[in-house]
């Protein structure tokens, strides 16, 4: 089947790793990391990404709902592949039952190989506010600023996958932790949901989305789960 993969920059070396390792040859498109706090702009440029989209059978979307960007997009002529998850830390930790349990151990703002790469870009605004405030007032205002923005996490979780140097990660990882306040510690991850996603089966894991059906939240969340909230 003839298919297209579109992926978040942020988890282009755990992507590229899976490619690798299974021979998946589907040519890659990758979103720019920075739209992930700009959920109606990634939204728009998802959208317009899939207008383009031509002579495939499929598209394999690997980022999660992100802000609910991926609400109301709809693939014309191929059917549309989406994970069951939030976001990519979801899928590299394995599913969002083990997201759950990590965070009921603590509350956790958690670094990848790719966030660790793309951390300011996806932190943009905040970043901008720290440096603004540190011209203005000095780095030691700075600091407590950027303390303050993490001030309700307990802890910073690097996502071991087993799949790069862990070591190498950890240096600038406590470089970050020490920032933001936090303790640095290693949370075991995998590559699996990757590997199940671009090369199937597609369970459960996954939505469906079929030519000409747009994306809405019962696709997302399910009815009861609507109903709930």
């Amino acid at each position: 089947m003839k298919s297209l993969i579109i992926s978040c920059r942020t988890i282009k070396a755990e992507v590229d790793k899976v490619i690798e390792e299974t021979g998946c040859n589907y040519p890659v498109l990758y979103v720019e990391s920075g739209l992930h706090n700009e959920p109606e702009k990634l939204k728009s440029v998802l959208g317009e990404l899939l207008f383009r989209t031509s002579n495939v059978e499929q598209v394999l979307l690997v980022m999660g709902y992100c802000g609910n960007s991926v609400m109301g997009l709809k693939p014309e002529n191929f059917r549309l592949i989406i994970p069951r998850a939030d976001d990519c830390i979801t899928m590299l930790l394995g599913s969002s039952k083990r997201r759950k349990e990590v965070q009921n151990e603590a509350a956790t703002y958690f670094f990848s190989r790719g966030w660790l790469d793309y951390w300011e870009d996806m932190e943009k605004t905040m970043f901008d506010e720290i440096r603004r405030t540190e011209e203005k007032y000095g780095k030691e205002r700075a600091n407590r600023f950027m303390r303050l923005a993490f001030k309700h996490y307990k802890r910073m979780g690097v996502i071991d996958t087993g799949d790069f140097d862990l070591e190498k990660m950890m240096v600038k990882a406590r470089q970050h932790a020490e920032m933001m306040g936090l303790n640095c510690e290693v949370i075991p991850g995998t590559l699996n949901f990757l590997r199940k996603f671009l090369t199937g089966p597609w369970d459960d894991d996954f939505i469906i989305i079929n030519p000409g059906e747009t994306i809405v939240p019962e696709h997302l969340y399910g009815k009861e789960e609507i109903l709930q909230t």
